[in-house]
Formats: structure tokens, sequence, C-alpha cells
């Protein structure tokens, strides 16, 4: 079936829906409503009811009415996606409430508040086990969010339709989150508001994040730590015998986080890689893979139905057995820069647990001294370090790790150190033994470790670093039947081994160079200033006057990209999807320096409010709806399957690379590398 067009897939599964609806008299969902027996329905094995599988036309119309329009937090739109997703919900016999919250920031305008949704299946027994899945309903401002994620929406409609009559002896909840993109506000409200009865109680939540499926159709399972959990592997079990596949963990934070912090087990099932359109104005429901959706939903189901069958026992003490070694805690990342220059507010929107002021004063300079301590891991150790942040006039400053204090000896903690960053820089011998100091220059952190009298003083200090160059490859012109630039030879013979990772992004690079010789690309540079600064640079060389060239002579380029932003050490993409973006954009920023580009857009847009400007490593929409600029523009008229139906000002924006074979060329072989269709 994979294989037929899609409008004959379209047929066949409305001859399939019209066949059910005869059969079984179903309904859309905004009208069906399914009987209730009880909440706990006993029977005989051999009448159990058979979980059914989902069904494709319910997860469209709901895909359909969710993103139709964006639904940023607080919103009308908002409103009528919750009064949506709890009218469903009550239609398949669910106990609904909406939880209401409000978590303010310091500063008025900055408070963030909204509405979770809540359905809840209890049992007759009140120590019943509880298993949660979740999903997040708001969006941002501009984005109709199909992929981001109303698609996890409706996936979490239809599990909770599938699940509704099976008997159960444990009780479901199904939640959808709001305000996901601030600071998860909604998730962490729902997480503290639980007892500590209740998070006893928890074995496990699958929240479903983004499941678009566009570019390819795999799934992954992320966990805070990448270990498993107990639902994640039952998970996994029912992806290999429904669908022969194997859905693998990944330790990445999200919706899941709080409720990790909050010591109940969590997993999120997710893409293995987002659309070029996730999160952005063209995010519609046309970008979600409705039958790998499909296939997802079932997976859940299937999961979820062994576990609360009353044929299989409680199994709280699987899941705890599984959650033995998570604390409530933040696991800092290796390597990963830490937020220095925020403030308490942000470091705990970051950490995603609540800290404790434990003592504040002023310097000799009259500076303004706050310390707050959280507990924190590091390096890998398993337990937890109580941890100091301090922060001077309200900004982070300094960070202290009390690794003594949880029994994490000085030669251990050293060990750890050297393996991750190296031998110290400097070592200095003092009263009580040697210290030793070291440069993250990937983390753009300083770290210097000094023994004392009773165990040692572990610190965190920002370390400013600079653009260093890794590698650099010349660009050679188009020849023959290959309209493309081409990669030469590497200009950095003498620095080394190349490390392993510049293949990797070379590869991705060929793919995504400009067409002909005419715009002047002198050479790729593979650079880094540390992770999360500068994910790409655009070099420009202006040409040397010569009074006896008429013609102005065009700019020469050289392109710049951040090799620790696009991969980790272990050689993975950080977002390969981004990247791409990224890449495009360069190429955008390129076609604004050559006049001809740049004084056609001019003209033709000059009389429409100017663009907001979006920067180079800023993911394509990421502000409130401005017009786009030419080199925002060019990325969405590459990567959008339909430029045309952008409409208005966007629309035009796109429409305007048409005028140009070149770029229509481009577009055309670029969507074939990438394997888009057309």
């Amino acid at each position: 079936m994979d294989d037929l067009p899609k409008f004959l897939r379209a047929i066949f599964l409305a001859a399939v829906w019209i066949t059910g609806c005869l059969l079984g008299g179903c309904a859309g969902p905004s009208t069906r409503v399914l009987p209730q027996e009880s909440k706990e329905v006993m029977v005989p094995k051999e009448e159990l009811p058979v979980l059914e599988e989902s069904n494709p036309f319910y997860l469209q119309e709901e895909l359909e009415i969710l993103a139709g329009t964006p639904r940023a937090g607080g919103s009308e739109e908002e409103r009528e996606a919750i009064r949506y997703i709890r009218q469903l919900l009550e239609d398949y016999g669910y106990d609904t409430s909406l939880q209401q919250f409000s978590s303010p920031s310091g500063a008025p305008e900055t408070d963030v508040s909204g509405i979770n949704v809540v359905a809840v299946r209890e049992t007759s027994k009140p120590e019943a086990d509880i298993v949660i899945v979740s999903a997040c309903h708001d969006t941002l401002p501009w984005s109709p969010g199909a992929s981001e994620s109303a698609s996890g929406v409706a996936a979490l409609l239809e599990t909770a339709r599938l699940l509704s009559r099976m008997p159960t002896d444990t009780e479901l909840r199904f939640v959808s989150f709001s305000r996901y993109s601030k600071g998860q506000t909604g998730s962490r409200y729902y997480v503290e508001s639980l007892s500590e009865e209740e998070r006893h109680r928890v074995i496990g939540v699958v929240h479903l994040g983004g499941l678009g499926c566009s570019i390819n159709s795999g799934i992954m399972l992320e966990s805070e730590d990448g270990k498993p959990t107990m639902l994640g592997d039952a998970l996994r079990d029912a992806s290999q015998e429904l669908l022969q596949e194997n859905w693998f963990y990944g330790q990445q934070e999200g919706e899941h986080s709080p409720f990790v912090r909050g010591r109940v087990p969590a997993v999120t099932v997710s893409q293995q890689r987002e659309a070029f359109e996730a999160g952005s104005r063209f995010d519609r429901p046309e970008l979600v893979d409705i039958e790998r959706l499909a296939q997802v939903v079932n997976v859940v189901s299937r999961a979820i139905f062994d576990i609360m069958s009353p044929d299989t026992p409680s199994m709280l003490a699987k899941a705890h057995h599984y959650n033995d070694l998570r604390d409530d805690a933040y696991i800092q990342p290796i390597r990963q820069p830490i937020g220095f220059g925020e403030t308490p507010q942000e470091t705990e929107n970051r950490l995603g647990i609540r800290g404790f002021l434990a003592a504040e004063n002023t310097d000799g300079e009259g500076n303004t001294i706050q310390s707050w301590e959280y507990p924190v891991k590091w390096l890998g150790v398993d337990q937890v370090l109580l941890t100091t942040y301090y922060y001077q006039n309200g900004r982070l400053d300094t960070i202290a790790v009390d690794g003594d204090g949880a029994g994490v000896d000085m030669a251990d903690m050293r060990e750890r150190l050297v393996s991750v960053y190296g031998e110290p820089i400097e070592e200095t011998e003092g009263p009580n033994g040697i210290a030793g100091s070291w440069q993250d220059v990937v983390g753009r952190t300083a770290i210097s470790m000094t023994p004392e009298t009773d165990g040692y003083e572990l610190e965190f200090r920002e370390y400013p670093t600079e653009k260093i160059l890794l590698d650099s490859y010349e660009i050679i012109p188009a020849a023959g039947q290959n309209p493309q630039l081409g990669l030469g030879r590497r200009e950095m013979e003498n620095a080394g081994a190349q490390d392993p990772r510049v293949n990797v992004l070379l590869t991705l690079v060929r793919q995504l160079l400009p067409m002909g010789d005419g715009q002047r690309l002198r050479r790729i540079d593979f650079y880094t200033d540390g992770i999360g600064e500068t994910k790409t640079a655009l070099e420009i060389l202006q040409p040397e006057e010569d009074e006896e060239v008429e013609e102005q002579r065009e700019p020469e380029f050289i392109w710049g990209l951040d090799l620790e932003d696009a991969l980790t050490a272990e050689g993975k993409w950080r977002n390969e999807t981004d990247m791409i973006r990224q890449i495009l954009l360069l190429y955008g920023q390129m076609l604004e320096q050559i006049e001809e580009y740049r004084t056609d857009f001019e003209i033709i847009f000059s009389d429409e409010n100017s663009a907001q400007q979006v920067e180079l490593g800023v993911k394509p929409g990421d502000y409130k709806e401005p017009l786009p600029d030419l080199k925002e523009s060019f990325v969405w008229f590459v990567l959008t399957d339909r430029p045309g139906e952008a409409g208005g000002n966007w629309g035009a924006r796109i429409q305007f690379f048409y005028r140009y074979e070149e770029l229509i060329a481009y577009r055309t072989q670029i969507r074939n590398n990438l394997k888009i269709d057309p």
C-alpha cells in the first residue's frame, strides 16, 4: 500500500472507513459517544473485548480541527482547542476537569498562565496503579502546530478512545498541557499538584510529542538520562510485536522532564527528525503522516492495554525498580553550556525544579549576592550533589558543587574531570595540596578544583571563548552536467588529523552548495565557539577597487559552520533538520549581498513594512510573525512543498525567487538531494 499514490491510498482508506461505519455504526470524533458499562469491568478472560486498531479518519479530523489555526497560550483559539479536547474525552466516558494555573516570573508582563485538560478513569480500588498519557495543545503564536504538536494531542485522544471500554484495574489519566514554550509551565504545575501518594502510585508516564513523521518515519523514546523506564520498555516490546521495529532510547530533556524531577518515571514518544516546517507558519495538517501516526497509536494503546488488564498484577514494584536511581534532581549534561548571566527564575525554568534561597547579603562593593541551592548530578555521578548557584546583582556568576559531601572524594572527581576535559591546563601547589583548573571551550565553562583542610572545593565559572578554526575546504567551480559548486582540497593539511565529524558535515554541505560559480563562494570553514552561540557565519570578502573596471564587482564569500553545534562528540546530529535550515540561510544571506537579487527584492517590497531581521543560528519563524526578509523567504522557497499557497505578503515574497531560472533549478536539485517531494 505504501507504493500507491496518495489519492489511491485515500480512496482505499475511505472504503475501509465506510465499511467500518456500515458494520459498526461509528460516527465522527465530534459526535461519537461510547457506552460505559462501569469504570472497572471484570469479565471472564475468554470474553475480554478485543482492542481495536486506531482509526486514521478520526486522527485526521482531530488534527484538522486542532491545527486549523495557531493556538497560542491564553488565546481564544487555545480555549477553543481546550473545549474540543475536553468534550471528546467526556464523550469517551472520562471524568474531566480543567486545571488553571498561574506562574508569576517576577514581572507582570511576563507572568505565565494557562489551562491543562485532565481526564481520569478511576477504578474501584483507591490504591490502584496509575498510568498517565500526556501531550501539549498550545503552539507558538504564528504556527498552526500540526506536527508540533497537534499530532501528539490527536494521538492522545485516539488512545483514550481505544482504551475507554477496555477492562482495567489501573487508573488511566490523559492530560493535555498548556504553555510548553514557557518553561514547560503546564506540566510542571501538574506534577507539583500531585500528592505524594499519587506520585507513588504512578507506574509510568507516556508523553506524546511531535509525531508528524514527514521526513522519515523513525520513532524514538526520549528519557531524561537515556536509560529505560518500565513503560518505555513496554512500548518498545509492543513496537517489536506490532511493527517489527525497535524504538530506541535517547537522552533528551523535554515534557517528560518535570515528571522525572518529581520522582515519576516518564518517557516521550517522538519522531527522530522533525519536519523542516515544524513550528513554523507552514506546520499544517497535510504535513503529518496519518498512517504512521495511527501505527504509533496502536503501539501505545497495546502497551498500556497489556499493563491495565485485570489479568496482570500490579506493576508498582517493577516500575519503582526501574526508577531506583532517578532522584528529584537535574542532570547537568556533560560539556553543555551553563546559563551564566541568567536570573534565579530562569535557572529554575531551565532546571525544571525549585531552588532554595540559602542566603542573601551584600559584598564590600555594594553588589547584592544571593545563593540558591539545587539538587544536581554532575559528571556522571549517580548521587545527587548539593549545588549552590551564586547570583551577583541578580545574575548567575558562579556555581559551587559539594561533591565531597556526597562521598565523591577528590581523586574520583579529578579522574572524572580528566576523562571529560583532559589534563588540567594549570596546576598549583597550595597549603592543602595541588589545585587544578580546566577550560571547556565547547561548554564555555572554566572549572577549578581546590583541596581544602576538609575535602575540596569544585567551582564552575563562565569562560568566554572566541571562534576557533578547526578545518577548511576550498570551493571548486561547477563542471560538466553538474551545475552545483563542489568541494576541493583541504586547506588545513598541517592542522593534524581531521575530526571524523567533519566528513559527516561535509556530506550534508555537498547536497546544499550553490548553483554555478556566479555566487562567488570561495571556501567552507569549520569552526567552533562552543555550543549554542552561532551555528553558522558568513564572511564577506569585499573586492578591491580597480579603476580600470567600470562595473561593480560582486563580493566573495566564506561559509562558516560550527562543528560542535552540528554534531555531538559521538558524531550524532544535534538537529540535522535545523542545520539544513541554517545552511540555506547562509545561501540566502549571500543573495542579499548580490546586487541583482537585493535590488529587485527591495524595489518590489519597498512599500511593505520592513521585515524583522532573522539572525543566523535562529530557527526560521522564531519571532512574532514578521514579514520575512530576503534570506528567510529564500529558505521557505526551497523547503516549502507548496509555496504558492502561502498567500498574502508571505506568499509574494516566496514567489519572488521564481523569476530566476538558476534559483528554480537550485530548488529542484536540492529537494531531490534531500528527498523532498517536488
